[in-house]
């Protein structure tokens, strides 16, 4: 079976948040299990798994010295052992220092702001992880509206609520000025 043309998983092994990393390959990889080499069998796939961790992933495999021959086949010592690695003992209070210093960059978009801030919090163990989400939005937008509307909002603002007002008034990208400004004209004409 050919894999041209489609995008391989690639572990990114340099990145800041590791965790996060192998959370994404891992879904790529379940992704082509399930579908293009779903006729694979188990050893073929941790074969597979282990030319997509590249040379870095490989080196910790080669320091798996206590797994049998029987587990060397199967998937789920893989996943195991690499989760192992990366998830190292958590560190609430560490986790929370990012995730209260996150703000919103000047050209951020909210998708990707509210997004990372709900990757952040997964790690901090907040009682409740909507509601400081939802905190850490009103603190950490860019803008100065969306932060007087949202508290406006009082005690009915929801984290759903906080993601809708600050889409709304985010800044239109270049391209939707011109569909919009060209709107207008045809209108007028």
């Amino acid at each position: 079976m050919a894999l041209s043309g489609i995008e391989l998983p690639v572990m990114q092994w340099d990145g800041e948040n590791l965790k996060e990393n192998w959370r994404r390959f891992k879904q790529h990889v379940e992704l082509m299990f399930s579908g293009l080499l779903r006729s694979k069998n188990e050893a073929e796939k941790c074969s597979y798994l282990l030319i997509w961790v590249g040379q870095k992933g490989r080196d910790i495999y080669n320091t798996w010295s206590d797994i049998s021959e029987t587990n060397r086949g199967k998937l789920k010592t893989y996943y195991d052992r690499f989760e192992k690695h990366v998830n190292p003992k958590a560190n609430p209070v560490f986790a929370r220092y990012k995730f209260h210093n996150k703000i919103q960059g000047p050209t951020e978009p909210v998708e990707e702001f509210t997004t990372e801030l709900q990757l952040l919090a997964q790690d901090c163990e907040f009682h409740d992880q909507n509601e400081m989400v939802r905190d850490r939005i009103v603190f950490g937008t860019n803008s100065n509206k969306v932060r007087e509307k949202l508290i406006m909002e009082g005690a009915e603002l929801t984290l759903e609520k906080a993601i809708q007002i600050a889409r709304t008034y985010e800044k239109p990208k270049p391209n939707s000025k011109a569909c919009l400004l060209k709107t207008r004209k045809k209108a007028f004409t």
